[in-house]
């Protein structure tokens, strides 16, 4: 497993190696991921390709396959939403340029700055964020099933 230090273990990868779902569902996925955003994990679950409770025990297992290869919070630290956006060609350098000065005469975050420059659209930017806080999730160890019951908790408060 040395050859697989520092290298984060993505939970598709996972599924597909504990034959749970086949290369061919998870790039069907990933293909509706890119398309409509999403977390893939909850993707996989409303296609039926896996439970709720595969979703959990698999998330538990990456976080644990990732400490053993050394990759923590610190490795995993969320992306700005504009490299997010530069790296993946949904925006040019020069827009998230433009977008960045806009947002500093407004102090409108980098999103609705984006959205105002007609730059990207809402669902670019909310697939965006699901990302980004994707990231955030599992840096702190918990499970996206187990986030979205803490969020609905909350909110009935």
């Amino acid at each position: 497993m040395a050859e697989n230090k520092g290298k984060k273990v993505f939970l598709g990868e996972l599924l597909v190696r504990d034959r749970l779902i086949t290369g061919e569902n998870l790039n069907k996925a990933l293909d509706l991921q890119r398309k409509k955003g999403g977390l893939i994990g909850m993707i996989l679950v409303n296609q039926g390709l896996i439970t709720e409770e595969n979703l959990m025990r698999y998330i538990r297992i990456q976080e644990e396959e990732n400490k053993k290869a050394g990759v923590g919070p610190e490795q995993m630290k969320r992306k700005r939403l504009g490299e997010m956006l530069v790296e993946n060609n949904e925006i040019t350098q020069a827009q998230l340029k433009k977008a960045l000065e806009y947002q500093k005469k407004t102090g409108a975050k980098i999103g609705i700055a984006l959205l105002d420059k007609g730059y990207i659209d809402k669902s670019t930017l909310v697939s965006y964020m699901a990302r980004q806080s994707q990231t955030l999730i599992d840096s702190i160890g918990i499970s996206t099933v187990e986030a979205k019951h803490m969020v609905s908790e909350a909110e009935k408060k």
